[in-house]
């Protein structure tokens, strides 16, 4: 029973840690996890968190049209500041190394994008 409920408060604790105030995109090898706020803004911080093994570009679209561009090295940690004061959604696009796009979604759990295979 002191297990189950062990158990039960671990879960509670890493759901709590799940959540944050701004965007963090971590870039692995072959995939990519994005933690999301909950409350919608139309000015928020993205940290890109380049876990892979190469440097990463990256451009951050909305609807087509590019708000910026980010370069991250190696082992490092990249904030941006986004604007964006459109209904749609920001897109993070990896370009070199290209990889598989993300939807910035706001108040959705944190979420993982696997590799195209």
């Amino acid at each position: 029973m002191k297990l189950l409920l062990s158990l039960m408060l671990l879960s509670h604790m890493v759901q709590a840690e799940t959540k944050s105030e701004n965007f963090v995109i971590q870039i692995q090898d072959r995939s990519m996890s994005v933690l999301a706020p909950t409350m919608k803004k139309n000015i928020y911080s993205v940290l890109v968190e380049n876990r892979s093994l190469s440097d990463q570009v990256a451009k951050f679209t909305v609807q087509g049209k590019i708000l910026k561009y980010v370069s991250v090295k190696s082992g490092q940690t990249e904030p941006v500041e986004i604007e964006n004061k459109t209904s749609a959604n920001v897109v993070f696009v990896p370009v070199s190394p290209a990889f598989q796009e993300v939807e910035l979604l706001f108040g959705k759990k944190a979420y993982e994008i696997p590799s195209k295979e």
